[in-house]
């Protein structure tokens, strides 16, 4: 049996242990329920945005003006991985990178790990960029602006993003969505639709005609980029809705295994100290009786 000293030992540094995930625990928490909220709150304008993009399309206007809606043949395959910049958050990165497709590819990653992971395993890792917790729109421009550079210059012929889906405090999922070109537009609608619970007749088309000013080509271009802009926005913020529930759930698994680990600690050192005194006793009647 372990020595009481020892034991003793052991039970201050699990309880230490314990405050510190408890105290991850709550702070991932709260930022678990802003990140969960600005996911959650701006998937309607993304929606209503590719909308707007399939009435366009309906009015049979040419997507071809804008060489983002114009399909190419994907010799060039770029893939940004959106992955976390802290570790502690169970296996949130480790499925994630375990979906990377096999193939001939370029990637660009997103967050410290991501980084780590693709240098490590010696992909062609073309740049690399990092998101804080609240997902500032002027750091989704410069991405934007990167990997529509490429694109424009033909450097790549498409890009896909490879992020944890969320789903609810408990469950994310790996998901790869392409990002450039925009075409198959209504396939890309009706997934959002069926990801949001949505059914297509919850948005009405509108049946009048329409007059675009001041241009068609002006509108498609401003379209283009802005769904870009948006779309990839809503992608880290649900990646970053992930992150924390997956950190908050791994801090409170750590908590609870603390705490049980203290208790089998508590019953030991008690054990030890009955052992102990016990032993005493022994000894106190040994030695009394050998004097008498």
């Amino acid at each position: 049996m372990k020595g009481i000293k020892e034991v003793r030992n052991r039970i201050r540094a699990v309880d230490s242990a314990s405050k510190i995930t408890l105290a991850m625990q709550l702070v991932a928490a709260s930022k678990m329920k802003r990140a969960q909220d600005f996911a959650i709150g701006s998937r309607p304008y993304l929606l209503r945005l590719s909308e707007i993009i399939c009435c366009l399309s309906e009015k049979k206007i040419q997507k071809s003006m804008h060489p983002f809606f114009l399909s190419r043949e994907n010799k060039k395959r770029c893939i940004i991985v959106v992955g976390t910049d802290k570790g502690l958050c169970g296996m949130l990165n480790n499925t994630l990178f375990k979906s990377i497709p096999e193939g001939d590819m370029s990637f660009i990653s997103v967050g410290r790990k991501a980084m780590q992971f693709l240098s490590q395993s010696k992909r062609p890792l073309i740049a690399s960029f990092s998101i804080n917790d609240r997902v500032q729109y002027h750091e989704v421009l410069g991405i934007c602006e990167f990997i529509g550079k490429l694109y424009l210059d033909a450097r790549i012929d498409g890009v896909e993003i490879l992020f944890q889906k969320f789903i609810n405090t408990l469950t994310y999922r790996p998901l790869l969505q392409r990002v450039l070109p925009m075409d198959g537009f209504y396939d890309v609608f009706n997934q959002m639709l069926k990801s949001a619970d949505l059914e297509p007749e919850y948005f009405q088309r509108d049946p009048r005609g329409l007059l675009f000013e001041p241009d068609i080509k002006g509108i498609i271009d401003h379209i283009a980029r802005i769904f870009l802009k948006y779309n990839l926005h809503q992608v880290f913020l649900e990646a970053k809705a992930s992150e924390h529930s997956a950190r908050m759930v791994a801090m409170k698994n750590a908590t609870d295994n603390a705490e049980s680990l203290s208790q089998e600690l508590k019953l030991e050192y008690n054990k030890a100290r009955q052992y102990a005194i016990t032993n005493e006793i022994i000894e106190l009647a040994v030695s009394a009786a050998e004097s008498s």
